[in-house]
């Protein structure tokens, strides 16, 4: 179905044209009404038009200038101006501009004004071949940039310990146009469709001429990347285009460019299906992230909107979906948070990792077996982050033990950290409970020596690292172990917490700063790894029984 809009400063005139067009059965759209030229803009922001019919004179703004903003959103919507005998030249003037089909007298007949919009509706449908876009897109396949931009884009998908500043960097060598320092917007896609005896070539081609005819909506006002992967999925990362004419935002202002990118991006997706269709012959499914994500949470995301898009084809419907519209995302705040937060839930976790670290399997399978059929994996959500929750520790063991090869040549390893691979939950469980079973069977304890090694290699990552993160959490991920793991096995390695070994360390390197350096006492605490100095402090003071700048007096008096 189209959608037309009619523009004039004069109520009468638009009613009229409303009636005319509504009695005209054999038109088959939807009317929208504005009686300003600022109610045709609100309107043009949020909904996407075919066809505008309006006025080529009116206060504020002209037909010609509203023509132009038109078509910088919407380049394939066509112009009708309405004029008057006096403005016939203006009118041809604007015609030759691109986008004007026709211009009418405001007088003139029903069936002329009716015949202006049908010539609309043909030149609508009177579209390039697609060929135009199989042509452009084997141009794209030649170029090495669109395979940088996808390892950059998934290799951030894949760490989320890449710094900020790493990122600006590799977005500058691969040609990635978007904002390391801005949040991003998610869509999935997946193509159906086409000559099933068509080669790999062949689909590659349709990939990227889905991606040709998407970059046509998506540019006037959207920044975007967007990548292939699988034999048949795209992925586009967003971000609004008004992010890279300021040089600043405050909160409300970026909010606001969140918000209007958001409700076009629906009908923009929308068109790029329907030209699909038309044009290439074949079907695009597309699912919508929700909100925008930082940078460092890509993974997340992305792995939830690719399992809700599937891997199927719906009965050659097209799916054009938010991710909140299916899998009983509607449930309370209160039951959403429930599991990701909750402490037992972690402690449990890390216990299961425990046993398999130990070889325990009678206790190994029965915790797995309350964990995976509690009721608050009912959710489809949840049920995606205990699968990746589990099946990513059991690959760590893996590589902790010299396995993964091994592991990874007796089992699928698409199946292991891809959950819309599997039917079903009880497909998921069943197939984890699996790789669990031969990692057991594989099982040797971990000899004395190779703790030791672990636990020099924390200390000199510490030594080196003073004024970094040095929390738990990041250094059991640097060791492949769990945060409670790591704790108990270095009180049991070295008689002492590892807290303690950190901030005997950092003091013992602020001595030194503050013995034969002029540096500020604020400088040397955050090079110690401290926030405030106040807090710096009270740690030195706890320490050494004086305040950091008695001692830097002390051992200045003493060497004098």
């Amino acid at each position: 179905m189209y959608r037309l809009l009619i523009v004039d400063d004069e109520p009468l005139i638009v009613n009229s044209m409303d009636l005319m067009i509504r009695e005209a059965a054999h038109l088959e759209l939807e009317t929208y009404l504005a009686y300003n030229v600022n109610e045709a803009l609100d309107c043009l922001k949020k909904v996407r038009i075919d066809i505008v019919l309006s006025d080529i004179r009116m206060p504020g703004m002209s037909g010609i200038e509203l023509h132009k903003q038109i078509i910088k959103s919407w380049p394939r919507c066509k112009i009708i101006f309405l004029t008057g005998y006096n403005d016939f030249e203006y009118a041809r003037h604007a015609i030759r501009t691109g986008g004007v089909v026709d211009y009418v007298l405001k007088n003139e007949d029903d069936n002329v004004i009716l015949a202006a919009v049908e010539k609309a509706f043909a030149e609508v449908d009177q579209v390039e071949n697609g060929a135009d876009y199989i042509l452009s897109a084997r141009k794209k396949l030649q170029l090495a940039i669109p395979a940088l931009q996808r390892n950059t884009l998934f290799d951030l998908m894949r760490d989320s310990s890449i710094s900020p500043k790493d990122i600006e960097k590799r977005f500058e060598e691969s040609e990635i146009p978007l904002l390391s320092s801005s949040r991003v917007f998610l869509v999935t896609g997946r193509v159906d469709g086409g000559k099933e005896e068509a080669s790999e070539t062949d689909r590659m081609l349709l990939l990227y001429a889905c991606q040709n005819i998407a970059e046509e909506y998506l540019a006037p006002t959207i920044v975007h990347v967007s990548v292939a992967f699988e034999s048949n999925k795209l992925i586009w990362f967003l971000q609004p285009r008004e992010f890279l004419t300021r040089d600043s935002w405050d909160k409300d202002q970026e909010q606001r460019a969140w918000e209007q990118m958001k409700t076009r991006v629906y009908s923009i997706l929308e068109a790029v299906q329907q030209t699909c269709k038309k044009l290439l012959k074949i079907s695009l499914s597309l699912v919508i992230g929700r909100d925008p994500v930082e940078w460092l949470g890509l993974g997340a995301q992305f792995y939830y909107l690719k399992a809700l898009l599937g891997h199927d084809a719906n009965n050659g419907q097209e799916l054009l979906i938010q991710d909140r519209e299916q899998f009983g995302l509607n449930m309370d705040q209160e039951r959403r948070s429930y599991f990701s937060e909750s402490q037992h839930i972690k402690k449990q976790l890390e216990l299961l990792e425990q046993y398999l670290a130990r070889g325990e399997k009678e206790k190994f399978s029965k915790l797995y077996d309350e964990l995976m059929s509690l009721d608050e994996l009912s959710g489809y959500k949840f049920q995606l982050e205990m699968f990746y929750r589990v099946s990513l520790s059991f690959i760590s063991y893996a590589i902790r033990l010299d396995l993964f090869d091994e592991l990874f040549s007796k089992v699928d390893l698409g199946k292991t950290t891809q959950y819309d691979a599997h039917g079903s939950w009880s497909d998921a469980v069943s197939y984890l409970a699996m790789v669990a079973e031969y990692l057991l069977e594989r099982y040797e304890s971990i000899p004395e020596e190779q703790n030791q090694r672990l636990i020099t290699s924390i200390h000199q990552y510490v030594q080196v690292h003073l004024g970094g993160d040095l929390s738990l959490t990041k250094l059991s991920t640097l060791v492949h172990r769990s945060p409670t793991y790591l704790s108990r096995l270095y009180k049991r390695m070295t008689g002492k917490m590892l807290s303690d070994y950190i901030t005997e360390q950092r003091m013992k390197n602020a001595q030194t700063q503050l013995a034969h350096s002029t540096m500020k006492i604020q400088e040397i605490a955050l090079r110690a790894g401290y926030e405030a100095a106040p807090q710096f402090n009270r740690s030195f003071k706890k320490m050494f029984k004086m305040t950091p700048q008695e001692y830097r007096d002390q051992f200045h008096a003493t060497n004098e």
